[in-house]
């Protein structure tokens, strides 16, 4: 069968006719990726059935994608291969950063990590998503450029590279309840100092500052006898390993076994 029949067949309402074709899909990888060739070449949305069955024969691929990168900068556009797989995330994801580092550096005065919150969170209009958390989505760095919001760690996570491009000294920290970044005014000191010495953002309210203080009474509320042991900075694996998590979680929760069973792998890659 010709992979543009495929297609149109794909969309069937009858499902003993698309399980018969996610059968013979799963079967013949050259059929399922002249298929996919075609989806691509019409432009017009995927069948949900087709990307199921692409990510189910990726899955092994997509995990030891995930495990081979290190660095934030790298993981972020291989996590969204799980949105919509086979599709270059990071040429026009890195360009959006880049613009964004570029618009940020214009600006007037002394940009440090504070300022650059203030004008992805404030001006932009970047922040948390707080009507449906856990939509998935919310962990795709695209999703969250498209969108204007996400999850702690994702905005977050949208400043830290930001801050990479202009140069400035930011880390993230995995604080009780969601993670939140830091930043160290120029003179502060060395890095590695007093905790004391830095600032803190939550990104996902916005940019807005928040304290030490502020942090270790979030800690207490939720159980947690002080702030201090998560205040080393959260390395960039372990950054992706929770966004991973996270996807874990939000895919089970809609039903979603493929893309569940993938993020978790990845998690533990």
């Amino acid at each position: 069968m010709a992979p543009e029949a495929l297609l149109t067949l794909l969309d069937d309402p009858d499902p003993q006719v698309r399980s018969t074709l996610h059968a013979q899909l799963a079967r013949d990888r050259d059929l399922l990726d002249a298929t996919w060739r075609a989806a691509v070449a019409r432009g017009s949305e995927f069948p949900a059935g087709l990307i199921e069955v692409v990510l189910a024969t990726d899955a092994e691929e997509l995990v030891d994608a995930f495990a081979a990168v290190e660095d934030l900068a790298g993981g972020i556009w291989v996590l969204p291969l799980l949105h919509q797989p086979r599709r270059d995330w990071r040429t026009s994801g890195v360009a959006a950063i880049q613009g964004l580092a570029a618009r940020a550096q214009a600006l007037p005065g002394r940009l440090d990590g504070g300022r650059l919150a203030r004008f992805l969170g404030e001006d932009l209009g970047f922040s948390g998503d707080t009507v449906d958390y856990h939509d998935p989505r919310n962990s795709f760095l695209p999703c969250v450029l498209e969108r204007r919001c996400g999850l702690p760690i994702a905005v977050t996570a949208l400043w830290l590279l930001v801050a990479r491009m202009c140069h400035l000294d930011c880390e993230a920290i995995a604080a009780p309840g969601h993670v939140v970044g830091r930043w160290r005014r120029s003179g502060d000191g060395a890095s590695g100092g007093s905790h004391d010495e830095w600032h803190y953002v939550d990104c996902f309210a916005g940019g807005v500052p928040i304290t030490l203080a502020e942090l270790e009474a979030r800690s207490n509320a939720m159980g947690e006898v002080s702030i201090l042991p998560y205040l080393s900075a959260a390395s960039d694996r372990a950054l992706l390993r929770r966004m991973a998590r996270n996807l874990v979680h939000a895919y089970a929760k809609r039903g979603d076994r493929v893309r569940a069973t993938i993020a978790h792998g990845m998690a533990h890659a």
